[in-house]
């Protein structure tokens, strides 16, 4: 009975774990290269902070597939019952 609850448990725990990752990430580009920097006359950092928007896109992808999924793996009823 528990031992199918395993898989998506832990898919739930890493969906979560990416998918703050990624909005972190992805918020931290934001408010530090675009916010941050509105009105100066250099923007070179919208280039150079691009990684954490790449890496938080490729984070937040999977993290949310893995939560949709454990979801509704959690969510089917049992054969047990």
């Amino acid at each position: 009975m528990a031992g199918n609850k395993i898989g998506p448990l832990l898919a739930f725990t890493v969906g979560l774990a990416l998918t703050l990752t990624g909005t972190g990430l992805i918020g931290g580009y934001f408010f530090e290269a675009v916010l941050a920097r509105w009105g100066d006359p250099d923007q070179s950092l919208l280039f150079w902070y691009l990684p954490l928007l790449f890496i938080g896109l490729a984070c937040l992808g999977p993290g949310l597939v893995a939560g949709i999924w454990s979801v509704r793996q959690l969510r089917k009823p049992s054969a047990d019952r």
